[in-house]
């Protein structure tokens, strides 16, 4: 019997659920990216003719909007890229737990046979 024990356990993970939160996180930045193009189209359109200083707190605030939604969006990217790389993690520990146990299994057939052949 080979002196180690590979780990018998697969890897827990959802990789349907983990797939639908990245698809689910891009639609979402997708979508504020398009409906900030749409606000920005229609701002412009506003601005075009506004004065004043209500125009001046509404380019301020368009600022902020603008900013936030793009702050927005590159947040769920990136948790959308954090979870398909944990993805890709448990799918390499699982190859490697898998590559593991056939690795024991032949260092035991080796030992078996080894024993079988030391006894004739």
């Amino acid at each position: 019997m080979p002196t180690w024990q590979p780990n018998s356990q697969n890897v827990r993970w959802d990789w349907g659920a983990a797939d639908a939160a990245v698809a689910a996180l891009r639609a979402a930045a997708d979508k504020i990216e398009a409906t900030l193009a749409e606000r920005l189209r229609c701002a412009a359109e506003a601005q075009r003719e506004w004065r004043g200083r209500y125009r001046e707190e509404f380019d301020v605030e368009l600022e902020r909007i603008k900013v936030r939604a793009r702050e927005l969006a590159a947040e769920y990217r990136a948790a959308a890229d954090r979870i398909r790389s944990a993805s890709q993690r448990a799918y390499e520990e699982q190859r490697h737990r898998e590559h593991e146990r056939e690795r024991w299994r032949r260092e035991k057939e080796d030992e078996e046979r080894r024993e079988r052949e030391q006894g004739r």
